[in-house]
């Protein structure tokens, strides 16, 4: 008996803490109920509530008191109330908690709450205002971003840290009160506040300080931001020696900007998608011009680069489609110009095209090699002739232009980088040289008006998705030197109809066939050893697959995904059917047919054959009914010469 009492003793309190642990429901909110007698808010019992929710401070379950001290991740995640009142014992509003919900137009943030995590209010569009209490020490990443209906904030001194993108898109926010004791603020934290024209920062502050409105460091050595609804001309002070990364960024009022001479560094993204923005001196002072500094300010028709810029990023000037031209101080060191296009000093690489020049384009015998992002976004460039001095092509070259309908590449060109002609839409022929070894990933990506593509007996391999999304692309031609074709190479190609895998590819990547619908036939030949995830996923029009491959290769569920296997005829080599049957995958396809030859029988050079054959090469190559050139082949697995 006494045994029996301690048996149900423990069954009890067992059953107690499970419930302590599962959600709990009262007055309509759900609750966790922790060990140490607090509770986490975790959403509502009907999400689509629309009234006033109010959260009180404690709670009683089962005799006990709970103090209500978190509101959970994603507790009140897209759900439709229009006003919520938290109380006082809540510290920390955990990350997306209230995430989307677009109807909120109030919310009370006690004294108590030390935290807003991130996401926290992200995409509340209904909210017009919000107090922030003396409690809360972090905001954090994207907490109120998206808040388009917010008009002012005020962040108090007890607040420490602003995350980044903490107010991205608030648009319709026209100003913002930083505190004395905020130290950090993270990267885009107002960007995308179309609306804003001040940036104010209480003068108590170490960190930041603010002149008119723009925000600087607490020594106005660095413009930090420049707020993105100020309209007209704008002059830096002579105490700033950098401007920050993204600190015009988006900046669309500015019309003009003076940069003094104390300046020596122009960060990332600093003045990208400033689109009237119409000309820029850089003074001598500078020597360093960021990544994407000028990106995409398509108002821009002039640019002057002073004498002692050493470094230019990369995109710096890319997409400015007004822009014909960019001067170099002829007493620059590192970088020279000629007819507006900017070169290295000794005019061995071409560095940059400005985007807005139109028509054809000769680039010049002392140049080896085509830099990274040199003509990226110029969609005026018509046709460009590349000199046999050309010996690489870097990544990003051509990206983007459109304008571009054919391209020759020179047999000086060994390698040709990632991206380098990706969106080049208006692309209908290229001409790939035998000197070309490498072909970078993504190097034809979204190439839609391609036809055809030969690639050369030098190339061993076919990157990354490099020509994925050739929606034109017909027919491609892959020789022999080919070993491995990588991951998406192929993929959304939609025009592709049959493709005659050589015997020389020993791998077939993940996704490198995906979503080619208008594929009806494939080649695998025998030397291919292995099949990525998804290589062949969702060629719905595939009617009939070649797979010389005797032993079944272990492969992926998805390999085939969505090809209509009762369909579609897989077609094996002779003696190998009943191991496909029985074979993961492979045992879907319900018309199996084993007649494709396994080796050489002997060699017959009167053999009578049917107009209906399967003829193949040496290699294995599949051909289009009996040959018409002299030479050997194999038929119904016999070889036979053709004289």
């Amino acid at each position: 008996m006494i045994m029996k009492r301690i048996l149900l003793s423990i069954i009890l309190v067992i059953g107690m803490t499970a419930n302590i642990w599962a959600d709990t429901v009262i007055d309509g909110i759900k609750y966790a109920l922790n060990d140490d007698f607090t509770a986490t808010v975790k959403g509502l019992d009907d999400p689509s509530f629309t009234g006033t929710v109010t959260i009180p401070e404690t709670i009683k379950y089962y005799g006990n008191t709970y103090q209500i001290t978190q509101i959970g991740e994603r507790a009140f995640y897209e759900y439709k109330f229009k006003v919520v009142n938290i109380g006082n014992s809540v510290t920390s509003i955990g990350d997306y908690a209230f995430y989307n919900c677009s109807g909120l137009t109030s919310v009370t943030i006690p004294n108590s709450v030390t935290s807003i995590g991130s996401h926290a209010f992200y995409g509340c569009t209904g909210l017009t205002s919000v107090t922030i209490p003396n409690s809360v020490t972090s905001i954090g990443d994207y907490a109120f971003s998206g808040c388009s209906s917010l008009t002012s904030v005020t962040i108090p001194n007890s607040v420490t840290s602003i995350g980044s993108y903490a107010f991205y898109y608030c648009s319709g926010l026209t100003s913002v009160t930083i505190g004395s004791s905020v130290t950090s603020i993270g990267r885009s934290a107002f960007y995308g506040c179309k609306g804003m024209t001040e940036i104010n920062v209480d003068e108590n502050n170490t960190s930041y300080s603010s002149i008119d409105g723009v925000l600087f460091n607490k020594l106005q050595t660095e413009l930090v931001r420049y707020p993105e609804g100020k309209q007209g001309a704008y002059t830096i002070p002579n105490s700033v020696t950098s401007i920050g990364d993204y600190a015009f960024y988006k900046c669309s009022g500015l019309t003009s900007v003076t940069i003094p001479n104390s300046v020596t560094s122009i960060g990332n993204w600093a003045f990208s998608d400033c689109e009237s923005l119409t000309s820029v001196t850089i003074p001598n002072s500078v020597t360093n011009i960021g990544n994407n500094t000028f990106y995409s300010c398509s108002g821009l028709t002039s640019v002057t680069i002073g004498n002692s810029v050493t470094s230019i990023g990369n995109c710096a000037f890319s997409y400015c489609t007004g822009l014909t031209e960019i001067n170099v101080d002829g007493n620059n060191a590192t970088y020279s110009s000629i007819d507006g296009v900017v070169f290295n000093k000794s005019q061995t690489e071409l560095v940059c095209y400005p985007s807005g020049k139109q028509g054809a384009y000769t680039i010049p015998n002392s140049v080896t090699s085509i830099g990274h992002f040199a003509f990226d976004g110029c969609n005026g460039l018509a046709s460009v002739t590349i000199p046999n001095s050309v010996t690489s092509i870097g990544r990003y070259a051509f990206s983007g232009c459109k304008g571009l309908t054919s391209v020759t590449i020179p047999n000086s060109v060994t390698s040709i980088g990632n991206c380098a002609f990706a969106s080049c839409t208006g692309l209908t022929s290229i001409t790939i040289p035998n000197s070309v070894t490498s072909i970078g990933n993504e190097a034809f990506f979204y190439c839609t008006g391609l036809t055809s593509i030969t690639i050369p007996n030098s190339v061993t391999s076919i990157e990354s998705w490099a020509f994925s999304s050739c929606r034109g692309l017909t027919s491609i031609d892959i020789h022999n030197s080919v070993t491995s074709i990588g991951e998406g190479a192929f993929s959304y190609c939609q025009g592709l109809t049959s493709v005659t895998i050589p015997n020389s590819v020993t791998s077939i990547g993940g996704s490198a066939f995906s979503n080619c619908t208008g594929l009806t036939s494939i080649d695998i030949p025998n030397s291919v050893t292995s099949i990525g995830i998804s290589a062949f996923y969702n060629c719905g029009g595939l009617t009939d697959i070649y797979c010389h491959i005797e032993e079944p290769l272990t492969i992926s569920s998805n390999v085939f995904r969505y090809v209509p296997k009762n369909s579609c005829t897989l077609n094996v080599p002779i003696g190998s059917k009943e191991k496909y049957e029985v074979a993961d995958v492979w045992k879907d396809f319900l018309n199996i047919v084993e007649d494709l030859p396994t080796g050489i029988i002997s060699i017959d050079n009167s053999q009578l054959t049917n107009d209906n054959d399967v003829w193949y090469t040496l290699n294995g190559t599949r051909l289009n009914g009996k040959p018409t050139k002299a030479g050997v082949y194999i038929v119904n697995g016999t070889k036979v010469v053709i004289k």
